[in-house]
C-alpha cells in the first residue's frame, strides 16, 4: 500500500517535473529573444537616474546610450551570425565603478549635478541592485504563471484527473514512476537546465499529453458541473507548475530515495504490475 501511494507522487512529481521544465524552456527563450533581462537593467537605471530633479531626460538618454554602446554588436547570442535584435549579444549586469564613469563622461550634467549624482550611486548602488533583481525574478515569476496556465489548457492538464488515472492506472502510474527515474538518472547536478522544447514536446507525447483541440468545447465550455472540476484542476495544475523545475526535481529526488530506502528495509522488490491497458 505504501509503494502505491510513493509511486502515485513519485509519478505526479516526474509529470509537474516535465511541464515545469517545458515552462523554463519557453520562458528562458522569450528572455533572451526579447532582452528582457537588458529591458529591465535600463528600466531600473532610469527610474534610479530620473528620482534626482537636477538630472535632465537628456542626460538620463545619454548615460543610457552609453550603457547600451557596451554591447559588442560584432557578437550574436547564437552560432548563427544574423544581425538582428533577438540575435544580438546583451551585457546584462552593470557594476558601481561603470555607472560612475557613464555619468562623469556625461556632458549633460553640470559638474555640481554629477558630483551630486556620483555620490548618490556610491551610496544607493547596491539597492539599485536588489531593486533590479527582485524586479526581473518578479517579472519571470509573473511569465511563468502565464505560460504554465496557457500550457495546462492547451494540454488539459488537470491535475485532479492525473492523480485519478495513477491511482487506478497501475501501468500508467509505473511508466510516470519511470520517467521520473530517468530525470533524476539523466542529472548530474541539483541545478535543473532547460531541455529543448522539441525533446520535451516529444516526452509528452509518447505519454498520450497531446493537445486535443477537438474535446475542447465539451472540456471547458459545456454546462456540466464537471466543467468547473475541469477549470479547478486546471488552475490547481497552473499553481502546481509554477513552483518551478527545481522544486519537483527536489521534490522528485526525495520521494525516490525514500521509496528506496523503504525497499531496502523490506528486504523485498515491488512486483512489476501485469496491466496491459495504455494511458
Amino acid at each position: 500500500m505504501i509503494f502505491d501511494v510513493l509511486g502515485i507522487f513519485i509519478g505526479f512529481s516526474a509529470i509537474m517535473l516535465l511541464f515545469s521544465l517545458l515552462v523554463t524552456a519557453i520562458v528562458h527563450g522569450a528572455q533572451a529573444g526579447l532582452s528582457l533581462r537588458f529591458k529591465n537593467l535600463k528600466t531600473v537605471i532610469t527610474a534610479f537616474l530620473s528620482k534626482d530633479n537636477h538630472v535632465s531626460e537628456y542626460a538620463i538618454k545619454s548615460i543610457l546610450k552609453r550603457i547600451e554602446e557596451r554591447n559588442p554588436h560584432h557578437l550574436y547570442a547564437t552560432a548563427l551570425p544574423i544581425n538582428v535584435p533577438g540575435n544580438q549579444l546583451k551585457i546584462t549586469r552593470i557594476n558601481v565603478g561603470d555607472l560612475k564613469r557613464y555619468i562623469s563622461e556625461c556632458d549633460d550634467l553640470s559638474d555640481q549635478a554629477r558630483q551630486a549624482l556620483i555620490e548618490k550611486v556610491e551610496n544607493e548602488f547596491e539597492l539599485v541592485e536588489e531593486v533590479m533583481s527582485q524586479r526581473f525574478k518578479q517579472w519571470m515569476h509573473q511569465i511563468s504563471i502565464v505560460v504554465a496556465f496557457c500550457l495546462s489548457i492547451l494540454f488539459q492538464l488537470n491535475s485532479f484527473q492525473l492523480l485519478h488515472q495513477l491511482h487506478t492506472d497501475s501501468y500508467f502510474r509505473l511508466q510516470m514512476q519511470h520517467l521520473g527515474e530517468q530525470q533524476i538518472d539523466a542529472s548530474k547536478q541539483d541545478d535543473i537546465t532547460p531541455l529543448p522544447v522539441d525533446a520535451l514536446q516529444t516526452h509528452l507525447a509518447s505519454f498520450k499529453f497531446e493537445v486535443r483541440p477537438a474535446q475542447w468545447s465539451d472540456y471547458y465550455f459545456s454546462w456540466q458541473l464537471s466543467t468547473l472540476g475541469h477549470w479547478l484542476g486546471i488552475l490547481f495544475s497552473t499553481i502546481l507548475i509554477s513552483f518551478g523545475a527545481p522544486f519537483w526535481f527536489n521534490r522528485l529526488k526525495d520521494l525516490i530515495s525514500l521509496r528506496d530506502r523503504l525497499s531496502s528495509r523490506s528486504g523485498g522488490t515491488q512486483a512489476t504490475p501485469n496491466s496491459s491497458h495504455s494511458p
